[in-house]
């Protein structure tokens, strides 16, 4: 190293030198970029692109056995169509339905991929690395949550489009079954977007406050057991009492109420396993304000994390 290359640094304690590289002289995309490119390598992790196989293994089994019984619907279609055309009862999968039915199997994809996105990042202590650039703390997060939220949204979607294809396939004049089955079909876009939202902050708020993905994983488990049945308990036991104040309880159990406000998007009345004291907007708001919620605990922990 020449004396030339040397330069003295205003501290007395060492020497700054010039190793000689070239700086970088491309654009500088700032802060949208950051977050965009966070977002899509979240996106491509919860899926595992880019990683070996046996990331991909839970992600794409727990999809396709959700999206699996709508597609078998799919796939005998025409046998249902002639066996409803000859006047035989046939029970089929429904869009207000179907979350309800099978949404345990999206309970156990978010245990899986939800402590990926966060947890390994504080474990192996990059944090630092994310906060130092464009990025902010709140950027950060909400690039997560978004991640996830998408990858929830596109597996919620997808059997909704397979019965979308099936009911068509199911009427003798397909053309005019599409006019006819689209307006069925467009509240599932709505009901998706809420159940992803809600099942996405919930996930990541509470796998956030630990860097153990197994530690998350029994966490969210625990969350999604107790607080579907606690609730649910409470309630009976009140009701058999003759308390009805205990109603408002069930809108803690973050599945009820989500297949409550799937059934407000359709129209459709509450099943007898509903309170009957509420109404089906009750459970869209209170879904509504879990996602404000849980989203503004997944920005806080980011915010006091230390980075």
């Amino acid at each position: 190293m020449s004396a030339g290359n040397r330069l003295s640094a205003s501290s007395a304690g060492g020497s700054i030198y010039d190793l000689g590289y070239r700086h970088y002289e491309g654009p500088r995309r700032g802060r949208g970029y950051a977050v965009w490119s966070l977002y899509v390598e979240s996106l491509r992790g919860i899926w595992g692109f880019g990683r070996p196989m046996s990331a991909k293994a839970a992600p794409f089994i727990l999809a396709g056995l959700y999206a699996f019984f709508a597609f078998l619907q799919l796939a005998f279609a025409s046998t249902l169509a002639n066996e409803i055309s000859s006047g035989q009862q046939v029970q089929l999968f429904t869009y207000d339905s179907y979350f309800t039915q099978f949404g345990f199997l999206l309970i156990l994809f978010c245990v899986a991929q939800a402590p990926e996105v966060v947890c390994r990042d504080q474990r192996y202590q990059v944090l630092p690395l994310y906060f130092t650039r464009a990025m902010g703390r709140a950027d950060y997060a909400l690039a997560r949550l978004a991640s996830l939220a998408t990858a929830l949204f596109l597996a919620l979607i997808v059997p909704m489009i397979a019965l979308f294809v099936g009911d068509v396939l199911m009427k003798p004049d397909t053309i005019g079954a599409i006019g006819d089955e689209l307006p069925r079909a467009l509240p599932a876009i709505p009901a998706c977007l809420l159940i992803a939202a809600s099942m996405a902050s919930i996930s990541l708020a509470l796998s956030s406050y630990s860097p153990r993905r197994a530690y998350s994983a029994i966490g969210l488990i625990a969350y999604f057991l107790l607080m579907e049945a606690v609730p649910a308990i409470i309630y009976a036991v009140a009701n058999h009492g003759g308390v009805n104040s205990a109603d408002k309880l069930v809108l803690l159990a973050p599945i009820t109420s989500l297949s409550g406000a799937t059934d407000w998007f359709f129209g459709q009345s509450l099943s007898s396993d509903f309170p009957t004291t509420l109404g089906s907007e009750a459970y869209v708001l209170a879904c509504l304000v879990s996602v404000a919620v849980f989203t503004a605990v997944l920005v806080f922990r980011y915010r006091r994390i230390p980075a």
